[in-house]
């Protein structure tokens, strides 16, 4: 048996939780990831792995075994890095998930001075609302808005973002221009929901000690970033978007900002990626490159 190839199967199958799932993203037979796990378990001498045809649990002797070898694998990955000629010229496909804000306005604008760099490197660039298994799907990094609490994932902030609550001046010439959160109750807003079928997000507010999140009946709910903010540019309510997102309009005067006095908290910004997946020269070269490019932009760098 090929223990480095064993171990990789064991900690993709904890961090798939099921075998089917891991099967798939190593493209490897069911049978192959089983016999694996259990010639594992045999020349270990020890269960690593509970499992029905209902439920996968990991043991307390296959979540010490799983900590250590995924420090291994990592050891190893930057051995091999270190002493091969890709990290001097890095090429290859890489997948990288994003929001659609993030991924049409920050990182497709950007993408060509990469390209220059890198030329070599090939990028599968997945752009949703929904957020994917990282794990289950074969995605290299992906880049989140908010809070991470996905487990098993190396989560790295590379910046943060605010928000801007705004609208046109001729919605404001109709209905008049809000001075507290609470006058939103009598004004027609418009909603975001982050996917298909959910709520929309609370507009959020803080000012002083002050903080808090205002649950609206908004005239119009979108799922797509885009049409948000066409909404608030034809006038159909005010909108909260992120301040990126809505800069340019805001510097031409076809947005016009509002509540100043009540900036809600950013929202962090990080590059995830699982633990034990090897960081090759192209993933690596592109989370740098990432990391930068926020760290450039005064409404993106992390605060």
């Amino acid at each position: 048996m090929d223990r480095i190839a064993a171990m990789n199967v064991f900690v993709r199958v904890v961090e798939a939780g099921t075998f089917t799932k891991a099967a798939d993203t190593l493209d490897l037979p069911n049978a192959t990831v089983t016999r694996l796990i259990q010639k594992l378990e045999e020349d270990l001498k020890v269960r690593l792995l509970y499992r029905t045809t209902r439920s996968l649990t990991v043991t307390p002797e296959g979540a010490i075994y799983y900590e250590r070898v995924v420090r291994l694998l990592a050891d190893l990955a930057d051995i091999e890095s270190s002493t091969t000629h890709a990290r001097a010229k890095p090429s290859g496909r890489i997948r990288v998930d994003t929001a659609a804000a993030i991924g049409t306005l920050v990182l497709v604008p950007a993408l060509a001075d990469f390209y220059r760099m890198y030329p070599d490197v090939e990028i599968e660039l997945d752009i949703g609302n929904k957020r994917s298994d990282v794990i289950a799907e074969g995605i290299d990094c992906a880049i989140r808005a908010g809070e991470v609490d996905e487990q098993f994932l190396v989560a790295r902030q590379i910046g943060s973002f605010g928000f801007t609550t705004c609208a046109t001046p001729a919605f404001l010439d109709t209905h008049g221009t809000p001075t507290s959160p609470d006058q939103l109750r009598e004004l027609p807003t418009v909603g975001m929901i982050p996917s298909r079928g959910g709520r929309s997000l609370s507009f959020r507010f803080s000012h002083d000690d002050q903080k808090g999140d205002l649950t609206l009946n908004h005239r119009l709910v979108v799922n797509d970033t885009n049409a948000y903010l066409a909404a608030g540019l034809a006038s159909l309510g005010i909108i909260q978007a992120p301040a990126y997102s809505v800069r340019d309009a805001v510097a031409a005067g076809q947005l016009v900002p509002l509540l100043e006095d009540w900036q809600p908290p950013a929202n962090p910004v990080h590059v995830i990626y699982a633990p034990n997946r090897y960081l090759s020269a192209k993933v690596r070269v592109f989370i740098d490159w990432i990391v930068e490019l926020f760290e450039r932009d005064e409404q993106l760098k992390r605060r």
